[in-house]
């Protein structure tokens, strides 16, 4: 009789497991469906390092769950894994970015405002084949343009480094310390073990942000000696050229197009705040007003 009553139990007992199996298998396999592809999707990622003080932000400890889960993992337990990115996930009217580690855990991003629409992805999360481009900077020179952020240029030698210094690339690093520009850095030759870091530009930039480095000579001896000196100084004479502006003040943060019968021209609007904006024309690519 005892036996008969623990094979019943034993029956129970496993048919109670397959359905509870079955229900984690089937709402793990509903998630996966809800993900959606985007730009992104199939591309190898990075979670970089980052700083002690990004580190310390509630913002990427919180941001990062399992994907049929709730609660955070903190981004140590996240620094310097690789994986790939699967797509998009919604839920609850929130927008996730969803990231398969090699290890196959499944982790969601829940996106920022400015990552929306697949708009960015997240500081500190770098695209493989981003690295793999700018690796290829090794061994090759530069010219520096931004040196004064260390969201952009980061320099623990003591030298002094200006802008238009042509420097030699010797390696890459994956760091992340604040701004939203992808977290990876070329590293820069010096005299000394503390080697300076410039973060890498990317595609080239013409609107809304700046070129961090030139990867060509920004100041060719065919200008001539007093416009070299204009540009090195920031200043703009009528004549110059869309690029000689673009290295003098840099990019513009809009453009707007015209064209008239007397041909194309364009506005260059330097500045968002109202009362503190700058407008130059040009025409025919050569500076006309300002």
């Amino acid at each position: 009789m005892v036996t008969k009553i623990n094979y019943k139990l034993l029956l129970l007992i496993n048919l109670f497991v397959f359905l509870f199996n079955s229900c984690s298998l089937l709402n793990k396999s509903k998630n996966n469906n809800y993900i959606v592809k985007n730009r992104w999707s199939g591309e190898a990622v990075l979670f970089s390092d980052v700083s002690s003080n990004l580190l310390k932000q509630k913002y990427i400890n919180k941001g990062w769950t399992k994907l049929n889960k709730k609660k955070s993992v903190p981004y140590f337990k996240l620094k310097k894994q690789e994986g790939i990115i699967l797509g998009n996930y919604y839920e609850n009217k929130k927008e996730y970015l969803v990231v398969q580690l090699n290890n196959g855990v499944i982790y969601k991003w829940e996106k920022l405002l400015w990552q929306l629409n697949d708009n960015a992805l997240p500081g500190h999360l770098c695209r493989v084949n981003d690295l793999n481009q700018a690796k290829k900077f090794n061994g090759k020179y530069v010219w520096l343009n931004s040196v004064t952020k260390d969201t952009c240029f980061i320099n623990p030698s003591g030298v002094i480094y200006d802008k238009f210094k042509k420097v030699k690339v010797i390696g890459t690093r994956v760091y992340q310390n604040g701004g939203r520009d992808c977290p990876i850095w070329l590293i820069i030759e010096s005299n000394n073990e503390f080697n300076p870091l410039v973060r890498y530009n990317g595609n080239k930039k013409i609107v809304g942000k700046q070129n961090y480095y030139f990867d060509y000579n920004p100041l060719p001896k065919i200008w001539g000696e007093d416009l070299i000196i204009k540009i090195v100084s920031g200043q703009l004479s009528h004549g110059m050229t869309d690029e000689q502006v673009r290295i003098a003040i840099g990019n513009p943060d809009f453009i707007n197009n015209t064209s008239s019968r007397h041909g194309l021209s364009e506005q260059w609007i330097y500045g968002s705040e109202i009362g503190k904006k700058k407008y130059l024309s040009f025409e025919y690519g050569k500076l006309t007003s300002m």
